[in-house]
């Protein structure tokens, strides 16, 4: 759980510390005694505020998920397939753009390949592709399926839906195209046995993930509408 949820943090923590110190500085919090009306204040004060937390959880944070997955996955050799990246991929697609995919795409690409050729001392193979392009089927779904629609759970549907995919997909394709296990109905299985428990520790961190990245726009808008009303009351 640690590797699914430190992304997630870092990236989340990072975006409400810079709030929270613009906040600061603008003085959009009416203080008791500054001489003006809370009304005049807090009025344009709180919809700078929430203006400020649109853009940067649709503009920022899904950046810096993206970024912090990259960092993570070259940083710990091995995480037992504990980051979540489906769910800050599919977050991008669901925040972002579709012009803008090609950013996460082609860093998630130079982490595989800086991972396959550096670390594991492996050679690229045509399998790399299915992992790319699940990548960018990854996206989609999140444009078409989540989108304006997004929420915790069909968030975390959607992203369990992706990790269970790619674990079909892509052992079969280790299966068919690596001489690991004989091309045998008992090899298959074996292929599929042997990535049980990284399956498992990948559900879990994109199902924890997703329902934490899907939350938190609500979380934080709902944080902000009853910090206004405590402060309109004043």
């Amino acid at each position: 759980m640690v590797f699914s949820i430190y992304p997630c943090s870092i990236a989340v923590g990072f975006n409400l510390a810079w709030l929270h110190a613009d906040n600061a500085r603008s003085g959009h919090l009416f203080c008791k005694g500054d001489g003006v009306q809370p009304g005049r204040r807090t009025t344009k004060g709180n919809k700078d505020l929430m203006k400020r937390v649109e853009t940067t959880l649709s503009t920022i944070l899904p950046y810096l998920l993206i970024l912090a997955v990259a960092v993570l996955r070259l940083a710990v050799a091995h995480p037992g397939n504990f980051v979540p990246l489906f769910s800050c991929v599919l977050f991008f697609g669901a925040m972002r753009t579709r012009r803008e995919f090609a950013f996460p795409l082609l860093v998630l690409m130079a982490v595989d390949v800086l991972l396959t050729t550096r670390q594991y001392g492996y050679v690229l193979t045509a399998d790399h592709a299915i992992t790319w392009i699940w990548y960018a089927a990854v996206m989609l779904l999140g444009a078409m399926v989540v989108g304006a629609k997004a929420s915790p759970v069909r968030g975390a549907a959607v992203a369990l839906l992706a990790a269970a995919g790619f674990f079909a997909v892509s052992n079969f394709a280790v299966w068919v195209m690596w001489q690991m296990y004989p091309h045998t109905a008992a090899g298959l299985v074996a292929c599929y046995a042997a990535a049980v428990p990284f399956f498992r520790n990948s559900m879990i961190a994109e199902g924890s993930a997703s329902l934490l990245l899907f939350a938190l726009p609500g979380l934080v808008r709902g944080t902000l509408a009853a910090t206004r009303t405590r402060v309109a009351s004043y």
